[in-house]
């Protein structure tokens, strides 16, 4: 079967041979969407791989049930290091518990988004995937704090569906039980998007598990509040990552071991609405920690270089970035989108503090004026990726970044109603003639002023496959 006519993205294993066949039309959409899989082709498929099969990746393959799942029981695929199944609903939780019972050991990736498993199916994954590097679960709904394991009285649970029992407890090696018999995964990242009962309790478990690997956490559009950053602090604290008094300065400063392996952490567009004060000494019930700021979390997450807290909030203000950039100085990647409290004040401090931004999605905070993007795209000349829309800027901006920003890959200014077309020249362009053309791949203009005359232009002046839209 030619894969010119399915819908799978890849199906990957040690032999010389092509198990898919034809793959030269993998790169065209049009060419791999004609239908979708069926479970006789799978079985086919997956028969002439057997164990050697190392690699499953199964989008969107709607028509694929059970049955088709069965076949890699039947054919001893017990060498599956990477197993993506997206958006099936005809996978039961049985079915991956049965899966993940048997090709556990070797997994180093699994991505089970939009299918239907529960706090159990997540123990066992964690319990029989010792190898286990990178786990998505977005979309998942029905997942609690409880598919993650916790020792400490405070984080424990109540109900009649407990899936990390006394039972399961005992078996897990920890500090508090030396005498256990199974060391859990060092998962270095987890994805919870759109998990939508993934609390801060949750990211305190995850904290508290993980914290010696975790790079990456994901809990974007959950009911994970910006005090989940304190969830993040009071967790490493517990697990003996200490703040320590500098000599003679008065400033705390975190210790150099043990150290938060967490580089990225993604809270956008969480139930900010239940946040209440968000520098506060409220947020704290422990008098040790109390009052607790932002510094603070900055210095316990002192690798931390991806930070997304956007997301219609009135929450987070000028001192809480100024906080944050202060004590995150090597910031690659920032979004406060929609963050109506924040001014140009913010800005002035990411670019004072953060001079190695790549990444800024600085979008609807609509009292960020020129001044402040001005100074962000003067100090941050390493930006790559900059999201400016429904900002009220001028083509004073557009014309500072043509002449600062040589690594420009893509723009947003959907919008930005006060963009004339001689901004974008200037933006393309630059003073001398160089400007962003020859790296710029993105530009949007989605209902800016003369979106469609720009567009014409733009697109005999970059190269002939940036996206222009």
């Amino acid at each position: 079967m030619p894969t010119s006519l399915l819908n799978v993205r890849s199906l990957e294993h040690e032999l010389d041979v092509d198990i898919l066949g034809d793959n030269r039309y993998l790169d065209k959409p049009e060419k791999r969407f004609l239908r979708f899989l069926q479970d006789s082709e799978l079985w086919n498929m997956v028969r002439r791989a057997g164990p050697a099969l190392k690699k499953l990746v199964l989008e969107f393959e709607l028509q694929i049930t059970e049955a088709g799942f069965h076949s890699l029981l039947h054919f001893g695929c017990v060498n599956l290091r990477h197993l993506d199944i997206h958006a099936n609903g005809n996978l039961r939780a049985s079915m991956i518990g049965e899966i993940i019972a048997r090709a556990g050991p070797c997994l180093e990736t699994v991505a089970l988004v939009a299918v239907g498993i529960d706090n159990s199916n997540v123990r066992d994954i964690l319990l029989n995937a010792p190898n286990l590097k990178h786990l998505d679960l977005s979309y998942c709904m029905d997942l609690t704090f409880d598919a993650f394991p916790s020792f400490l009285s405070e984080n424990t649970s109540h109900g009649d569906d407990i899936a990390w029992d006394s039972r399961y407890l005992a078996l897990l090696m920890h500090p508090s039980n030396p005498h256990g018999t199974v060391v859990l995964p060092k998962l270095a990242c987890l994805r919870l998007m759109h998990c939508i009962k993934i609390d801060n309790m949750a990211v305190s478990r995850i904290i508290e598990t993980f914290s010696g690997s975790l790079r990456t956490l994901d809990v974007q559009k959950t009911a994970v509040t910006i005090q989940g950053l304190y969830s993040v602090l009071r967790a490493a604290r517990q697990c003996g990552y200490k703040a320590v008094e500098r000599p003679g300065s008065g400033i705390a400063e975190a210790s150099p071991s043990p150290t938060l392996a967490l580089q990225s952490l993604n809270i956008q567009y969480s139930d900010f609405v239940s946040n209440a004060n968000v520098l506060g000494a409220n947020m704290s019930r422990d008098p040790e920690l109390s009052p607790w700021t932002v510094a603070d979390f900055a210095k316990m997450a002192p690798k931390l270089t991806s930070i997304y807290l956007g997301g219609r909030n009135s929450y987070i203000n000028d001192e809480f970035i100024e906080q944050l950039a202060q004590g995150l100085p090597e910031l690659l990647q920032v979004s406060i989108c929609e963050s109506e409290r924040l001014s140009d004040r913010s800005l002035l401090s990411l670019a004072s503090n953060c001079p190695k931004l790549q990444v800024a999605d600085i979008s609807r905070c609509l009292r960020f004026s020129d001044a402040g993007v001005i100074a962000l795209v003067q100090a941050c000349g390493g930006l790559k990726y900059l999201n400016l829309s429904v900002l009220a800027i001028t083509d004073d901006t557009l014309a500072v970044i043509g002449d600062s920003l040589r690594n420009l890959k893509s723009i947003l200014l959907k919008h930005c109603m006060r963009v004339t077309f001689d901004g974008i020249v200037a933006l393309v362009e630059g003073s001398n003639g160089l400007g962003c053309q020859f790296t710029l791949q993105h530009l949007s203009l989605a209902d800016s002023s003369n979106a469609s005359e720009v567009r014409e232009w733009c697109q005999r002046r970059l190269s002939s496959d940036a996206i222009i839209c």
